[in-house]
């Protein structure tokens, strides 16, 4: 019988990019039941320290992270605010 998936297990950790002074969450995602990693859609593959990505086989999602106050928050870049300057 087919799984149904219904039950998964979340990993994050946290990747500091160390001569960059950067860091990044990564994701993945698989259902506890039958061990399938599930695949995330809709993120290009690749890097991006300010965005979203997966790794080339899809199965891991790479979000980049800042500390609270070093970066604009989603509502500040709403509003305008900006930063020039950023490793």
């Amino acid at each position: 019988m087919a799984c149904k998936h219904e039950d998964f297990k979340a990993t994050v950790s946290v990747a500091r990019i160390k001569n960059k002074g950067r860091f990044m969450a990564e994701i993945s995602i698989v259902c506890t039941h039958c061990g399938v990693p599930m695949q995330f859609m809709g993120l290009e593959p690749g890097l991006n320290y300010d965005g979203a990505t997966v790794n080339l086989d899809g199965f891991k999602a790479r979000i980049g992270i800042h500390p609270r106050g070093e970066r604009p928050n989603p509502l500040q870049k709403l509003a305008g605010y900006s930063i020039r300057n950023h490793n």
